[in-house]
């Protein structure tokens, strides 16, 4: 799990470093219209929300600039379950960074949030169920 952190640490300090020009002057969203989009991306694929971890509330309070969850899925459902959150983002208006997004790593910008969506193969990483791969969706906002 730390390398997955470390890889999405990493992804979002990259994202926050693009240029804001995807965004409108003046356009925003909350941070609830941000886990709402999450939330209907992971139920495209077939994820619940609540059954994995988020690190969007710590003590019961929610963080106003960034929405995290991340949880297992049977390796060969990894790929399909990623495909599937990042057609459901852009069905929600989130717009793809084709040239940041690998084929295990997507990245999204919508108003002044970044989005990413990443897929770690479990052989990469200890205390991961054999056959299982990691999914982690991390959004942030963006300088404000």
């Amino acid at each position: 799990m730390a390398a997955a952190a470390v890889l999405l640490s990493g992804g979002c300090g990259g994202a926050a470093s693009m240029p804001s020009s995807g965004a409108k002057s003046g356009s925003s969203i909350d941070r609830d219209a941000v886990d709402g989009d999450l939330r209907k991306a992971l139920a495209a694929a077939a994820l619940d929300h609540g059954q994995e971890f988020t690190t969007a509330e710590r003590g019961g309070r929610k963080s106003p600039d960034s929405v995290d969850w991340y949880g297992t899925v049977k390796t060969p459902d990894s790929e399909k379950a990623l495909s599937e959150i990042g057609a459901s983002l852009e069905r929600t208006g989130w717009k793809p960074d084709r040239e940041r997004s690998k084929a295990d790593i997507l990245v999204y910008r919508k108003a002044d949030w970044s989005m990413i969506a990443s897929g770690i193969a479990g052989t990469e990483l200890q205390n991961v169920p054999e056959g299982s791969s990691v999914l982690s969706v991390t959004a942030s906002r963006l300088g404000g």
